[in-house]
This record gives structure tokens, sequence and C-alpha cells, in this order.
């Protein structure tokens, strides 16, 4: 009998942390754009300066770039990214990034953090699923490749950084 309860026992412990871990290395797969970016943000933060460069794939020297120094306008960049959804993966199929979009997007974007110092993001849209992040606020991992898992329009990015290119509004 007390082989049998140990076996028994050993099972039910086997399942308990399984019930436990498993959900928890689900749900720190899923994330979204506002928690990963936005969110490190404080009411106290101040929008530094967004700069887009836009990098056709064939050749990434010939590239496009836009700065934009006021934080209005960075947050209307922003507003376009904020509801998107991810999923950590591995790394990203570079062959995928081509399809459909002959460049991707490169966002670098500096907040001060409270007027003390300066926190860096570094956001890459390769293509209308697939997105990189650069994290300066952490301390490990701070490169995390991302799969977007519902309703991207990159066409709507292009627009507004044809406009900012331009000079319109």
């Amino acid at each position: 009998m007390k082989k049998r309860t140990k076996t028994i026992l050993g099972v039910v412990a086997v399942i308990v942390i399984a019930a436990i871990v498993i959900p928890m290395y689900i749900s720190r797969q899923h994330t979204t754009f506002r928690a990963e970016v936005t969110d490190h943000m404080s009411m106290l933060d101040t929008l530094d300066i967004l700069i887009i460069k836009k990098i056709p794939t064939t050749d990434p020297y010939d590239q496009e770039e836009v700065t934009i120094k006021d934080p209005q306008e960075i947050r209307k960049m922003l507003k376009l990214a904020k509801d998107i959804e991810l999923r950590r993966v591995k790394q990203i199929d570079i062959s995928e990034r081509s399809k459909g979009t002959p460049y991707y997007y490169d966002w670098q974007l500096l907040t001060k953090k409270e007027d003390r110092f300066t926190e860096g993001f570094g956001i890459t849209f390769y293509n209308e699923h697939a997105v990189s992040i650069y994290s300066g606020y952490k301390t490990r991992d701070k490169l995390e490749n991302y799969e977007i898992t519902n309703d991207f329009n990159l066409s709507e990015v292009e627009r507004l950084f044809t406009n900012l290119k331009e000079g319109k509004k």
C-alpha cells in the first residue's frame, strides 16, 4: 500500500505542477504592443524623438528616414500600433519578410524618463505579421521577436510616413 500511495501522490504532484506551470508559460507567450512599449511610459515621461526608417529589403543602405520631435505626432504614430496583439516566437522567418512588401519599417523611439535619463525602444515592422521589439528598460532579453496575431494595416504606416516625408500633416 505504501508504494501505491507514493505513486499516486507523485502523479498528483506532477499534475498540480503542470496545471500551474503550463498556463503561466502560455500567458507569457501572448502580449500586446501596449504592454511591451507604451505601458512602460508614465505621465511624467516625455516623448523625445521618433526616427522612422523605411528600409528596402533588397538594399538596406538605400533607406528613407523621417525624424519626428513633436510629441503629438509621435503619439499619432504610436496610436497606430497600440492595439496590436503579439505572440512571442524564437525567430522570424526572413524569407517571409519580403513577401507582399518590398520594404520594412524601423522605428527608434526615445523617451525622457522623468527628465532624468533617456530610455529607448527599437521597433521593426517586417510586414503585417512580424515585428521585433528592442526594449531599453529590460535587463535581459532586450530584443524579442513577435508574430502579430490580429489585423494590422502596414499601409497606414506607409501613408503617414509619406505624409511626414512630404511635410504634410
